[in-house]
């Protein structure tokens, strides 16, 4: 029930926005899933596919000029991303997870600008942050949201950029993990066990984004996000303070 309530609400909110698959999807999963490695695979893959089904509809806006120096640093960043995956500590990146999460959101509500003079050079370092939280959390969005934003691009060519941007850089990051074994059996049983979900999401959000109000759909997700990038950072903490009583507790008893 759990996987179907984060797949269905992640694919939904990406289907109406164009983003915040990965921003949803992380944190709900974590509460049951306990390999981090699996997550940002399973995000991985989905986040792929449901930029393909976003895409069909967005095609026609995609500014390549732009977009071009994004993909390529951002695939030159996410075997780093990749590399950061298979050894940091679960607990820690959970924590960057929920931090980037909840910082994205509270920027989104504020509207967080900066005046940026060089365009082309942001890019190319916007890219290599993207790319670098791709790899190792499935994260690559809220750079990308965050400076789209900031630029004030149109809508259509924001969620067309956005989603051919993702399409590269999730292609890149699978190979990947099928090269570190990151993809597995685990991973493929629940991406084929929950597509169905997947599917429905994304064209529910493609139908209700023609209909909704956008300020309040805006603001109803950017709360949603904040409170689960909260919780991850607050649960993770607890967790660790509780593993380290029971430590405490063991090694007092062997003194």
């Amino acid at each position: 029930m759990l996987g179907f309530i984060s797949i269905l609400l992640a694919s939904f909110v990406q289907g109406i926005t164009g983003f915040g698959f990965a921003l949803i999807a992380v944190p709900l999963l974590s509460l049951f899933i306990p390999e981090i490695r699996n997550i940002t695979a399973i995000v991985v893959i989905y986040s792929l596919l449901t930029n393909i089904i976003i895409m069909y509809k967005s095609r026609n806006y995609i500014d390549f000029k732009k977009i071009l120096p994004l993909i390529i640093f951002g695939i030159i960043a996410t075997p780093i991303g990749t590399y950061i995956l298979l050894y940091l500590n679960v607990n820690t990146l959970k924590i960057i997870i929920g931090l980037i999460t909840t910082i994205t959101a509270f920027a989104m509500f504020k509207n967080f600008k900066i005046k940026i003079k060089k365009e082309s050079i942001s890019y190319g370092i916007v890219g290599l942050l993207s790319g670098f939280l791709n790899g190792s959390t499935g994260l690559s969005g809220p750079p990308v949201v965050l400076f789209l934003t900031n630029q004030n691009t149109d809508k259509n060519v924001f969620r067309a950029n956005l989603t051919f941007y993702g399409i590269a850089i999730n292609i890149f990051a699978i190979i990947l993990f099928i090269v570190e074994d990151i993809v597995n059996i685990s991973v493929l049983h629940f991406t084929i066990l929950y597509l169905p979900v997947l599917i429905i999401g994304v064209l529910a959000g493609i139908i209700v984004s023609n209909k909704i109000n956008e300020l309040f759909f805006r603001n109803l997700t950017i709360g949603l996000i904040s409170f689960l990038g909260l919780y991850t950072v607050i649960s993770t903490i607890l967790k660790w303070g509780t593993v380290l009583l029971t430590w405490k507790k063991t090694t007092s008893q062997y003194k």
